[in-house]
């Protein structure tokens, strides 16, 4: 009985909140923006100092060459982004395709539809941008259906509430934990389409099987290494997608081919292109990317799974 009580309490949670959400897309644009915004930045920095010291602890760790006064500067600009996000996110609720479409472009090579055509890929992300709107990718693959890597959370409220914004008619989100197997029982199309493997690969990532080392932002930095292995397992194309802001809540996808399905590459070499497409992407603009989280909770020893072998390409 208090389960099925808990069951529908957590039923009503989920439903008050989207409905909360989807009253609060319908805001004008410049309102959610340009008023939320900004007085959400300020909470966050001058009101709940929301992380500070984790902020700026990293970004000095990793840009040692630059002065205090730009650290800080990154640090105000990321509070910034932040918010915008949070506003982002709130916005997601029950959007429509063109609404998505209005705030969406994308950069692809000239051959990218031909590269693809009758394949599956691996698009590889991070935590940089707007994020959740790389799903957004199914507007202009009508071939393919995105297949996303996720890490539940551990409210049961806002899980259910990210997993319904993710889950679309060609998008489904997958608990990370379950992927591998989700991917080998449906590697043959999903719906007579092929298969976008989306996974957020700049995770925090513990000293176990599934990671690997590389020197990243003047860290030695833990990697999930489940693209590599899946793109090198079944053939698959990998493109690292990067994700630019041309406006509030408004985003340009660039996709770069980091590995063929075909080439011959050393043992971590595609997580490592990846790696250093990623720092580029953080040194041109880096307050962008999710500095609040401990992104450096692990260091390596001796006694480290893999580093033996990181020693040898560092």
């Amino acid at each position: 009985m208090k389960s099925k009580i808990n069951k529908i309490a957590e039923d009503v949670a989920v439903e008050l909140l989207w409905a909360v959400c989807y009253l609060f897309a319908l805001l004008p644009r410049c309102v959610r923006y340009g008023l939320f915004t900004p007085i959400t930045s300020f909470l966050l920095r001058k009101v709940a100092h929301y992380r500070y010291d984790v902020i700026m602890g990293q970004l000095r760790d990793s840009f040692p060459e630059k002065e205090e006064a730009e650290i800080a500067d990154i640090c105000r600009r990321y509070y910034d982004h932040l918010a915008e996000m949070i506003i982002g996110t709130l916005s997601l609720a029950g959007v429509s395709d063109k609404k998505r479409a209005k705030c969406t472009e994308f950069d692809f090579s000239d051959n990218f539809k031909e590269e693809i055509d009758g394949r599956n890929i691996v698009a590889m992300t991070s935590h940089y941008g707007f994020w959740e709107i790389a799903l957004n990718l199914y507007l202009v693959a009508p071939k393919h259906h995105l297949v996303v890597a996720y890490r539940p959370l551990k409210s049961r409220v806002m899980d259910r509430f990210y997993y319904r914004l993710r889950k679309g008619h060609s998008v489904d989100a997958v608990a990370s934990k379950n992927f591998m197997r989700y991917y080998v029982a449906n590697r043959h199309g999903i719906n007579g389409k092929n298969i976008v493997v989306g996974l957020i690969s700049d995770q925090n990532c513990p000293v176990t099987k599934g990671c690997c080392w590389h020197n990243f932002l003047n860290h030695d930095s833990l990697f999930f290494d489940g693209a590599e292995q899946l793109a090198m397992k079944f053939g698959l194309p990998v493109y690292y997608v990067e994700l630019e802001r041309i406006k509030a809540g408004c985003y340009r996808h660039h996709y770069t081919l980091i590995y063929d399905g075909k080439e011959e590459v050393k043992p971590h070499e595609i997580t490592e292109r990846y790696v250093r497409h990623l720092e580029r992407t953080i040194q041109a603009k880096p307050e962008y990317w999710m500095w609040s989280h401990k992104r450096w909770k692990f260091t390596p020893d001796e006694n480290s799974l893999f580093y033996d072998n990181y020693k040898d390409r560092v």
